[in-house]
């Protein structure tokens, strides 16, 4: 199969069948965003903080990438930069709101301020040097007669860029669940069945999305661009909907759990605490943290959450 018949180039002249998977994909991504939506403004009564805009901004994200995949491939239009427009600020989205999510779900459990930097680096860092690279490639193999070193250059990029924010995502992913299991287990061994059955849900998740990345660099380096990217979208909008499955089992575990109170310092982080999500609650006006109290009665500090109760 040629290049162009790929889509990098234009329009796809493929089977009947991957031509359905393909709308199938799109379809999948477009129905997500909706629901998403929906998701999101019943889950967070405030809305504000670095965790609802990025779930705004991934979620936005999705809808021009897929829109701009079906002109692209479905030869819609002829006007080659149209399906660009659409695709470009789509794929910025879509990828980058994915990261900021993850770093700010991970910055409801990370207290070390220079860990939290350093991970914020490795996202600006990543989508400095893959990003732009991947965008301004992308417009010369798009357009007519574009030179065949282009075109290669970008399906090689293409590639690599799918294959280093997968990483990253694992990293991100990896420190969420270290961090978790220091801040809700008690001293010394996990020994409460909830707090197991909620390790056990975050692994399970976390393998999934694993799996699902897995599954999306073996269609890339497949060399099938017309369904990777199609693929790519309904993976990014599923992996939405599953955060907020880790969310809702965190806040449940929470709830559940006795903890000691008291205010957040000044100087704390200004990240959007669980408190702010439906069903829960501020506590005496205040946003409050929680700590473990260990078994000798020492209070465990530097790992603090928001306290979450049930509003209803």
């Amino acid at each position: 199969m040629s290049v162009q018949d790929h889509g990098i180039t234009g329009a796809v002249n493929a089977s009947l069948p991957v031509m359905m998977t393909m709308g199938a994909f799109l379809t999948i991504s477009l129905y997500n965003v909706l629901e998403l939506f929906v998701i999101i403004f019943a889950t967070f009564k405030q809305r504000k903080g670095l965790y609802f805009w990025s779930f705004i901004v991934a979620t936005s994200g999705i809808a021009p990438h897929s829109v701009g995949f079906i002109l692209r491939f479905f030869g819609v239009t002829s006007v080659w930069w149209a399906p660009l427009v659409l695709i470009s600020p789509g794929w910025w989205a879509m990828v980058m709101g994915q990261s900021l999510v993850l770093y700010s779900r991970l910055n409801l459990v990370l207290r070390n301020e220079q860990r939290l930097r350093q991970i914020l680096w490795m996202i600006i860092f990543d989508a400095t040097v893959l990003g732009v690279p991947l965008t301004v490639l992308a417009w010369l193999a798009s357009r007519p007669n574009a030179h065949p070193s282009h075109v290669g250059a970008f399906a090689t990029f293409d590639k690599v860029q799918v294959g280093m924010f997968c990483v990253q995502e694992l990293i991100i992913s990896a420190f969420y669940i270290y961090e978790t299991v220091k801040l809700l287990r008690p001293e010394g061994e996990i020994t409460t069945a909830p707090l197991r059955k909620l390790l056990g849900h975050l692994i399970l998740v976390n393998v999934t999305v694993l799996v699902f990345d897995i599954t999306l660099l073996a269609t890339q380096f497949s060399g099938n661009f017309e369904v990777q990217t199609p693929y790519k979208a309904a993976i990014y909008s599923i992996k939405l909907k599953i955060e907020f499955s880790v969310l809702n089992r965190l806040v449940e575990f929470v709830k559940k759990k006795e903890f000691s109170l008291k205010p957040l310092n000044s100087h704390q982080s200004k990240m959007t605490p669980l408190s702010s999500l439906t069903r829960c609650e501020r506590v005496d006006g205040n946003f409050s943290s929680v700590s473990d109290t260990g078994r000798s009665g020492s209070r465990r500090t530097g790992n603090n959450i928001s306290l979450v109760r049930n509003d209803l």
